[in-house]
């Protein structure tokens, strides 16, 4: 079944909640068939898909990206998807290996045809990007920080994709980023492994470590780069990934 939401010409942006929807039902028919096949309660999948998916657990995060073959990196905080390309894709994932084949070809044929004709604006202005600014996250151990503590500010020269600059309060990721440091970061509920973090502990608080996840063991692994600070291990329900650092 394919969730059609444009009509005749007309595109609508939808969001990442919507586009996940979208692929569950196009791909398995409804949430319950999925939730049976990715191993998580149907329950929860709904609360994640009304409620949102930026305090979803990280471990389901990655199960629900693994049970539709989509990268997490693609549920970003500034995710930005219209119905055609999310309907294209659900549409994709509904045809056999072949017909796959022929769509990829063709839309790389369109490419190529696009490419032809390069416009280059007439100028360049500056752009200004409001960026929230004035939290704080340890680099050692977790500290609780209000989340709503912050201002949004008007800055240029913020890197592309970013969310928010926060303060490293501690010297746990010395010298990659040092005490008293700003870190620009990506608002997303998910990091590669190996990737710096800002993540959130169940009743600790918010750190900046770099992320690993053993999904055989299930477990979450919080490493320093100082090595006088010994590596941290929570089950994926107690770590809520708050955003990426971008360095």
């Amino acid at each position: 079944m394919i969730l059609l939401i444009h009509q005749m010409n007309e595109v609508i942006n939808i969001n990442r909640e919507e586009f996940l929807k979208m692929m569950i039902e196009s791909k398995f028919g409804n949430v319950k068939a999925f939730s049976e096949f990715v191993g998580v309660p149907y329950t929860t999948i709904r609360t994640i898909l009304e409620n949102g998916i930026g305090r979803a657990g990280v471990d389901n995060v990655l199960k629900i990206c693994k049970g539709l073959d989509i990268s997490p990196e693609q549920l970003t905080n500034d995710f930005k998807i219209n119905s055609v390309i999310a309907n294209t894709m659900g549409t994709l994932i509904s045809l056999d290996n072949n017909r796959q084949v022929k769509v990829y070809d063709f839309t790389n044929d369109q490419l190529k045809e696009q490419n032809n004709v390069i416009n280059f604006p007439d100028r360049v202005e500056e752009v200004h990007k409001s960026i929230i600014n004035g939290r704080k996250s340890a680099a050692g151990y977790a500290i609780e920080v209000d989340d709503y503590d912050a201002e949004v500010k008007s800055e240029s020269m913020v890197p592309h994709g970013a969310d928010e600059r926060v303060e490293i309060a501690g010297d746990s990721m010395e010298p990659l980023i040092l005490k008293g440091d700003e870190v620009y970061i990506r608002h997303q509920p998910t990091v590669e492994n190996g990737e710096v973090a800002i993540v959130r502990i169940e009743n600790e608080g918010v750190t900046c470590k770099k992320f690993y996840v053993d999904h055989d063991t299930k477990t979450i692994t919080l490493k320093s780069e100082n090595k006088k600070y010994e590596d941290m291990h929570f089950d994926p329900s107690q770590v809520t990934v708050l955003g990426k650092v971008l360095l």
